[in-house]
Parts: structure tokens; C-alpha cells; sequence
């Protein structure tokens, strides 16, 4: 009979409460944490066929920070959006508990391509939580794999980002 390792409940150099910043900018986030509080970039990922960044992961001081592209983020409204990201042993009662307590419910538990059960939540209190449980070991090249796939454009979509317009050669010739 064969016997399976148990599946850490959180990934390897996450906290069991991380912070996730949304960003209209990735890349500029990234460099701004970099030059200014001495973030070390971890994992980036970028839609295929676009320099459109995600998700990324970084560390300050050893801690680590999610961030993720939300392009409604205001970048000078003093508030950010921030997620904190909870890792648990079981994601499925702190949902149904948190349903139970007055939570608003941004996105039900789901299994995500990076590995997590995950769902999202408001508490009545305004702050975003992302709960999750790892339910699979994912090497960095999987996970690329499987966003990769995710995300691809179908060949329609690459064509579009590609093929050039009558508005966008106009603005050329203007130029």
C-alpha cells in the first residue's frame, strides 16, 4: 500500500497570514519595493504573448508579499488595496465560518493552478482576506506550466494583440 507525504498546508517561505498588494503596475511595484525597502523579486508571472504582469512574489526583510495586478488600484488615494493571504489547514470551515460571521464572499473556495484551495472574503470590517489551503507540491516550472496554459491567447486573441490597425497605423504616420 503506498503511502503519501502530507502536503504542507502553506508554501515554503510564505507566513501563515501574507500580505497580497494589488497594483495597477506590477513591474513598477516591483521596482519601487526594490529600491526603496529592499524587496528581492522571488517569482514573476507574465500573461503569454504580452508583457502584461499578473502576479509576483517578493520578499522584504525575509517577509513575504504577493502582489497582483488590479489596474482599478489608485495609485494616490493614501488607501492601497491590500489582501491578506491566510494559509490554514482547512479552507473549507473557514469559509463556511466566515459566511456564518458576516463575511462578504468575493470568490468561493476554488482549486487555483498554483497548487491552493482558495477563496476570497470581506469581513465586516472592510478587509479583504484571501484563505487558502496548498493542496499541491508545484515546482516553479509546473506552475509557470499551468499559468502559461491558463492564459494562453487562443490564436484569434494572439492575432488581435499582434496584427496592427488602421488607428494604430494612423498614429504612426502622425508620429
Amino acid at each position: 500500500m503506498p503511502t503519501h507525504a502530507k502536503i504542507p498546508t502553506k508554501p515554503k517561505g510564505f507566513n501563515a497570514v501574507t500580505a497580497m498588494i494589488s497594483v495597477a503596475n506590477i513591474p513598477d511595484a516591483i521596482a519601487f519595493y526594490a529600491e526603496t525597502l529592499g524587496a528581492e523579486t522571488v517569482e514573476t508571472l507574465v500573461l503569454p504573448e504580452t508583457n502584461i504582469t499578473l502576479h509576483a512574489t517578493i520578499k522584504i526583510s525575509g517577509t513575504t508579499l504577493v502582489l497582483s495586478l488590479d489596474e482599478t488600484a489608485l495609485p494616490d488615494a493614501g488607501i492601497g488595496h491590500v489582501t491578506l493571504h491566510h494559509y490554514l489547514d482547512n479552507v473549507e470551515e473557514c469559509y463556511e465560518r466566515a459566511i456564518n460571521n458576516g463575511a462578504h464572499i468575493v470568490s468561493s473556495v476554488t482549486q487555483t493552478w498554483w497548487g491552493d484551495l482558495t477563496a476570497v472574503i470581506v469581513d465586516p470590517f472592510g478587509v479583504r482576506w484571501s484563505i487558502a489551503q496548498r493542496t499541491e507540491q508545484l515546482s516553479p516550472d509546473q506552475r509557470k506550466k499551468r499559468f502559461d496554459d491558463m492564459y494562453a491567447p487562443t490564436k484569434e486573441e494572439a492575432e488581435q494583440l499582434t496584427a496592427p490597425t488602421a488607428e494604430s497605423d494612423a498614429r504612426l504616420v502622425a508620429q
